[in-house]
């Protein structure tokens, strides 16, 4: 009656801890939880302890163990010696077979035999635990209080639990591949951005908590597309494994480092001020300056630049790190490559920006249209929409409070996102009312055109507009998008291929700063140019002479060109007299009015 209530104790035990297995998200926890469910099924067993690891292993040593002898494995080790391959761990692994040993006669057990009389051990059971092909397999070794305990009992239900444990482990182990894959750059092996953000919010959460600082670096190798144009991906990502592999030898080991983007690579140095960054960033020039691979008999080098950034003196938010990490290594490009930058203290930046969010957030980033006039007739023929910032207190920011805050952290694209949408309500509502003969000019910079998911939605939005004001796609349209010359530096093509959607709908391009770059001609050339902006320093000056000859050039051009060309900046009668006799189309500034909030 004993051995059957025994059996029953066992059998119920073990099925309580199959629910269990099946909840275990690592190997190792899935082998913890076996062993506690063991050393729980009967008062009989008195240790259950448990290796994972490489079954060739030099030393084999439990890696958790529970039971009433659980003393036992603290100094067990089962080394490669000749009297340990006999043992009955090392056999069960190499054999894949549960091996049972009687602890006081087996000769196979002698050399741990003095230390389990101590310990009461009478019996133990050897159980391997994995796929006999997996490099990295599980042994779990119970040990009972009495001998013969597994004859009479029976082997089943502990071979049977083991496989469980087995398809457990072997669930465990895909799950945790899969995270990997999930969270791992396939190319270099290091984080993706996805998981690294995660880890930058822990990081970010301590530093708060502590008080203690800690710095990002952001690298972007040095003309890659060119190495790549010229050599192969094949090649580029050579070069991006070498650099990651260079750049983990000299991070510590409580750094981490990801896969950014492209070429970009990002790294937090914990507990690191600028200070500490800027010594390991210099580190990581020099050795990717002195990296190189071959390509047949040909060395193949490169160089990295870097922005550095510091918590909490650059910024109070991940965010606001990235974008003065990233503000920094533009400073590093742009002055020659090959070094590295510190942020500077650009609080006043940070506290605009976050006006700026909020601002987005509760939909007080606005426009206010000005209206633009034909010269000779003086009646508005337009509007032009521009940003304007309501803050907390109800003050109306103009956008050249907050604009270049806003290009340096590299949020135009956001205002122009919404602005631009904005601008299409407000047009379509005209037209619906019977407003219909004015065109609407909105900016859309270098920055939103990199934003393809938001070019995909405005294209969206003024499409279904169009439809609702009942126009037919591919006429003209009221909409203008205002392109600034200088953020177009040669780059034509690309924006010519972004644009095509909203130029097949019917809207226009203008080119704003006309004359203030060196490519005037070229962007002419090669974009569809509807509307001409004159550069707004060369209208401020129209009264010099020589001024007065520069822009009857430009007007000319735009004729020849049939284009419509624009003044702005335009604040006095004068210089509106002006620019009509010099054939000048259009005009915009104070004198013909002030811009306007109107909600929609």
């Amino acid at each position: 009656m004993e051995l059957l209530q025994e059996q029953l104790s066992i059998y119920q035990a073990l099925l309580r801890a199959t629910k269990s297995l099946a909840q275990g998200n690592l190997p190792d926890e899935i082998l913890r939880v076996a062993c506690d469910a063991l050393a729980a099924s009967s008062e009989r067993v008195c240790l259950a302890w448990m290796y994972l690891g490489n079954p060739d292993s030099e030393t084999i040593r439990p890696s958790y163990a529970v039971g009433s002898a659980f003393e036992y494995t603290r100094d067990l080790v089962i080394d490669l010696s000749p009297d340990a391959m006999k043992g009955p761990g090392r056999r069960s692994l190499i054999t894949n077979k549960p091996v049972l040993v009687q602890t006081g006669t087996d000769s196979t057990f002698a050399v741990w035999r003095e230390n389990a009389v101590r310990y009461g051990l009478r019996e133990g059971l050897t159980l391997p635990i994995g796929d006999p092909k997996h490099s990295v397999r599980g042994l779990i070794v119970i040990f009972v209080d009495t001998p013969n305990y597994f004859e009479q009992i029976g082997l089943e239900p502990f071979i049977a639990f083991a496989q469980l444990a087995t398809a457990a482990l072997d669930q465990a182990r895909l799950k945790v591949s899969l995270e990997i894959m999930a969270s791992t750059d396939p190319l270099t092996q290091l984080l993706n951005r996805r998981a690294f953000q995660a880890v930058m919010d822990r990081v970010y959460a301590y530093a708060k908590r502590t008080g203690k600082p800690f710095s990002l670096i952001l690298l972007d190798l040095d003309r890659f597309k060119m190495l790549n144009d010229n050599y192969g991906h094949d090649i580029g990502d050579k070069i991006l494994s070498g650099i990651s592999v260079v750049t983990k030898q000299i991070l510590r080991t409580n750094d981490w480092l990801c896969r950014w983007g492209g070429e970009e690579f990002l790294a937090i140095l914990t507990d690191t001020d600028e200070k500490g960054a800027l010594k390991i960033a210099e580190r990581i020039r020099k050795a990717i300056e002195n990296f190189s691979i071959l390509f047949g008999t040909q060395k193949i080098k490169t160089s990295v630049s870097i922005g550095i950034a510091s918590y909490p003196r650059d910024g109070d938010t991940p965010g606001f790190l990235i974008r003065a990490a990233d503000a920094a290594l533009y400073e590093a490009k742009k002055a020659g490559r090959n070094r590295v930058v510190i942020a500077r203290n650009k609080r006043k930046i940070y506290s605009i920006a976050a006006k700026l969010n909020i601002a987005i957030e509760t939909h007080k980033l606005v426009p206010a249209y000005q209206v633009i006039v034909d010269l000779r007739t003086r009646k508005p023929v337009a509007e032009k929409s521009l940003a304007r910032l309501i803050d907390e207190s109800g003050n109306v920011i103009a956008a050249s409070d907050f604009i270049l805050a806003a290009m340096e952290l590299q949020l135009t694209h956001l205002i122009d996102y919404h602005i631009i949408k904005q601008s299409i309500v407000h047009c379509a509502a005209n037209m619906a009312s019977g407003v219909n003969n004015l065109a609407y000019f909105v900016n859309i910079s270098a920055d939103l055109l990199l934003h393809q998911d938001l070019i995909h939605e405005l294209f969206s939005e003024a499409k279904t507009a169009c439809t609702s004001c009942e126009m037919d796609i591919g006429f003209l349209t009221p909409l203008v998008l205002e392109i600034t010359e200088r953020q177009l530096f040669g780059d034509a093509y690309a924006v010519k291929a972004k644009l095509a959607p909203f130029i097949d709908l019917g809207m226009r391009l203008a080119i704003d700063d006309f004359g203030s770059g060196y490519s005037s001609f070229q962007y002419l050339a090669d974009l569809p140019i509807s509307f001409l902006k004159i550069e707004g320093n060369l209208i401020s000056r129209v009264k010099d002479k020589r001024i007065r000859k520069i822009v009857k050039r430009i007007s000319d051009i735009a004729k020849d060109l049939e284009l419509t060309s624009i003044a702005g900046f335009v604040e006095d009668a004068d210089t509106a007299d002006i620019l009509c006799e010099l054939g000048i189309d259009w005009a915009q500034g104070y004198y013909f009015g002030h811009p306007v909030l109107v909600q929609n």
